[in-house]
């Protein structure tokens, strides 16, 4: 291998252009960068006994160790310049991974040994290095202290490990040398325990991923389809872009054997092709190598082989046989390809630091400070987002929504219990298909039953219920038990009702602080997992608080009891109305309301609006209410104005004699609305006034079924405000006690459970903010990796000026 014109070749812009960037990619090594970027590099690989050792030393000029079995079982990387110094070797151990094969934050490249100036010493050296990568738990200075016999005896008391992917550096310079960077890895091994096969496999199929120049040996000796280092590189590389042969053992082909025609066709392109082709190497033999001869002879011994054996004699692709023009093509194809992707590993330098970056920036900052402080601070801004939520701040209002999902439910389930009650008897004809009749030859059911379930009740099931619940009470009176009954019958389902909402309430509320919880102490797992214990027992607190006052609410309700008696009147009487209107045939549900019609009536007024007097229209014993006591929206029964209203102005009124012919056709014209706001200002005339459309069907006739129409009308009417009451005050009561309570008192708690004021509050807080391991190993590796993307940036920019200088 030896270059008369390598001073001349250094002294060169091409071989200083080189030089500087193996220099760069060896630099970029050494701290770790090929664990972050896809970096350029030659690596060796073959099977077993394949003469891969013999190219390495041929490549490097130096010798390797040479053992029965494996005798490579770490990765090395020889890094080779040319210079006009004496020839020298220095050995040093990047360690990359940890004893188990896992990835240390921190890569360091190791000087083992300094200076070698004899080759012999080399081989003894790298027995070494291997020994200390091979045995983690011993000093570099305890393996260098050993003798040659030591080292092959082993450690005593310390177990080896099979295989390492740490990496010995071994940087050789020198006059005869080219420079070159590759990376030799241990053999393939097929006839061993499958864990150890497939951890040097893994090992193979790391390296030579991406930007990688795979040189296979491939011995001569057996069929290259049995090859299996060239499958994992076919594997990698399907398209034989990146992988080079290395055609070794040649000599111990018999002479005119077919063999070296089939290999002669691999070599010239025939078959196998591969992008950069085969190159033939013939290294020294068993009886040479003991004879220790010099790389020089060994070259000069190879040329003659290849010039003096058929069929390689008298091949014309010359350029494919030597170690010479193999070392030639390789430095001029890593140098090549370092040149293609320098660009690329700039930009992927950077893009990598911005990722880490990011990635750290997302990552929770390291503690600083006390920790009683620090839990102080974290418990604040907990307990300030809850209180956000709580009060329904616009970006928090999530919680504010689920609450008012639940109260809307709430309201709904207490309006389905309104009493069903139809003012007719069961089969009446001229049921209409508002008011179904259900008919059931089985016994009927008690009014309280029907009521609780939801069902229609009939006047005689009102009948039935007053005459069971009559007792002492004189003749024409109407029992209070009576009425309660079927009031606690409508209440029924309120507690359950309640407890849905309460339960809805309290599984959001607990859902959002369990939430939070994650979001401000998932970075601590003890912390995280004490925090969600105590605050699930402090929400059963007040789960249990708020839920007495709810029992204590509903308790009240079942006593029949009301101060809003002016409501109760009005709609009392309104529903009395309307069951005496159901009573007549009428049916509500295909009338306009009352209200509107009544409305409308007033429009139609005009500039004579009826101002009622002090003194209300009476109907009975019973004082109507004022027409502002009814409420729009609370109002969704009526009496449709365009059909005549039963028993009242069914006929036109008879025009007096003094009224002309239109004013007569006139009157005719009038319409519904007309006649009612006639009526009424008629009524207002006579002194009644006050009366409103609604008060129309109180005019009928007195009927058998009076008594059970008054108490549906009662009944109905205290449905209304028992039912506005319990809609406010429990989600009132809800929202008070147990939302708002949590959040008031919540931070306070907090303090008193983690003890932040007492003098062992920083052991205690300390305790609980040991950060989860997994966190601390992502935060520290990625400070690592940004520490390690820092340090190939600069010796990139550094590169980049001394290039600029250099133009």
């Amino acid at each position: 291998m030896a270059n008369a014109d390598a001073p001349q070749l250094s002294e060169s812009q091409y071989a200083l252009h080189r030089k500087e960037l193996l220099a760069l990619m060896s630099q970029l090594r050494s701290v770790g960068a090929q664990g972050d970027l896809d970096l350029p590099r030659i690596t060796v690989i073959g099977n077993q006994s394949a003469g891969k050792s013999s190219v390495v030393e041929a490549i490097s000029g130096i010798k390797v160790p040479r053992d029965a079995g494996t005798c490579t079982r770490c990765p090395l990387e020889c890094r080779l310049s040319s210079s006009t110094n004496a020839w020298s070797c220095r050995i040093g151990i990047r360690l990359e991974f940890d004893d188990t094969g896992r990835p240390l934050q921190e890569v360091a490249e190791h000087r083992f040994i300094d200076m070698i100036t004899d080759k012999n010493e080399v081989e003894v050296a790298l027995r070494r290095a291997q020994l200390a990568v091979l045995n983690p738990s011993v000093s570099f200075a305890q393996i260098l202290e050993m003798s040659a016999e030591d080292l092959r005896n082993g450690i005593p008391g310390s177990e080896p490990l099979l295989f390492s992917r740490n990496v010995i550096c071994v940087d050789l310079e020198g006059p005869d040398l080219t420079d070159l960077m590759f990376l030799d890895l241990p053999g393939i091994i097929q006839n061993a325990e499958p864990e150890v096969v497939q951890l040097v496999e893994e090992m193979v199929v790391s390296h030579i991923k991406g930007n990688c120049l795979i040189l296979v040996a491939l011995p001569m000796t057996d069929d290259i389809e049995n090859q299996k280092a060239l499958r994992l590189a076919r594997q990698q590389d399907p398209e034989g872009r990146r992988t080079i042969g290395v055609l070794t053992k040649p000599d111990m082909l018999s002479s005119g054997s077919k063999v070296r025609d089939l290999w002669l066709d691999v070599i010239e392109g025939r078959k196998h092709q591969l992008l950069h082709g085969y190159y033939c190497t013939r290294q020294p033999d068993d009886d040479e190598r003991s004879r220790n001869i010099a790389p020089a002879q060994a070259r000069r011994a190879e040329g003659h082989f290849f010039a003096t054996t058929t069929p390689w004699s008298t091949s014309t692709y010359k350029e494919r046989f030597g170690t010479d023009n193999l070392v030639s093509t390789l430095s001029t194809l890593l140098v090549q390809i370092i040149n293609d992707r320098l660009p690329f590993i700039r930009q992927m330098a950077n893009d990598r630091m911005e990722a880490c970056r990011r990635e750290l920036a997302s990552l929770p900052d390291k503690i600083v400070g006390e920790p009683a402080t620090h839990m102080l601070n974290l418990v604040t801004a907990f307990c300030t987002d809850i209180r956000g939520y709580v009060e329904g701040q616009s970006d928090m209002s999530s919680l504010i929504h689920d609450r008012n999902a639940a109260f809307a439910a709430f309201k709904l389930a207490i309006n389905k219990t309104q009493p069903h009650f139809i003012a007719r008897v069961p089969g009446q004809p001229g049921t209409h298909a508002g008011f179904p009749i259900h008919i059931d030859n089985e016994p009927s059911a008690a009014a309280t039953d029907l009521i609780a379930t939801q069902k229609s009740v009939f006047l005689t099931d009102i009948r039935l219920h007053i005459a069971k619940s009559i007792t002492r009470e004189l003749p024409g009176n109407i029992p209070f038990s009576a009425k309660k009954s079927l009031i606690c019958a409508f209440q029924s389902t309120w507690l359950k009702s309640a407890a849905d909402c309460f339960d809805s309430v309290k599984h959001a509320m607990l859902a959002l602080l369990m939430r939070c919880i994650d979001d401000k102490f998932g970075r601590y797992e003890l912390l995280q997992a004490r925090m969600k214990s105590f605050i699930t027992e402090l929400a059963g607190k007040y789960y249990e608080s708020c839920g007495s006052f709810l029992m204590a609410i509903l308790e009240v309700e079942q006593m029949p009891f009301t101060m809003n008696d002016h409501y109760l009147q009005a709609s009392t009487e309104k529903w009395l109305s309307r069951y005496k209107d159901q009573r007549a045939g009428k049916d509500a549900d295909e009338d306009e309301p009352a209200l509107k019609r009544r409305k409308l009536a007033g429009k139609l007024a005009g500039s004579q609006p009826v101002t009622p007097p002090a003194d209300p229209f009476k109907f009975g014993t019973s004082a109507a209410p004022s027409s502002s006591a009814f409420d729009p929206a609370k109002n969704p029964f009526g009496i449709d104005p365009s059909r005549p209203f039963p028993g009242v102005a069914a006929t036109k009124p008879k025009a007096e004699s003094s009224t002309s012919g239109a004013q007569s056709s006139s009157a005719m014209a009038m319409t519904e609305p007309d006649k009612i706001n006639s009526v009424l200002a008629g009524l207002a005339e006579l002194g009644y006034p006050g009366v409103t459309a609604d008060d129309f069907g109180k005019l009928r006739q007195v009927d058998e079924f009076e008594t059970e129409i008054a108490v549906m009308s009662e009944v109905r009417g205290y449905f209304q405000c028992a039912y506005k009451r319990v809609i406010d005050n429990i989600p009132s009561l809800i929202d008070s006690k147990f939302l708002r309570a949590i959040a008031q008192t919540l931070q306070q708690d907090l303090i008193s459970e983690f003890g932040l004021g007492s003098e062992n509050a920083n052991a205690v807080c300390a305790t609980f903010l040991a950060e989860d391991p997994r966190l601390v190993a992502k935060r520290e590796d990625l400070i690592a990796r940004r520490r390690r993307l820092e340090t190939v940036q600069v010796q990139l920019h550094n590169f980049g000026l001394n290039r600029a200088g250099q133009a």
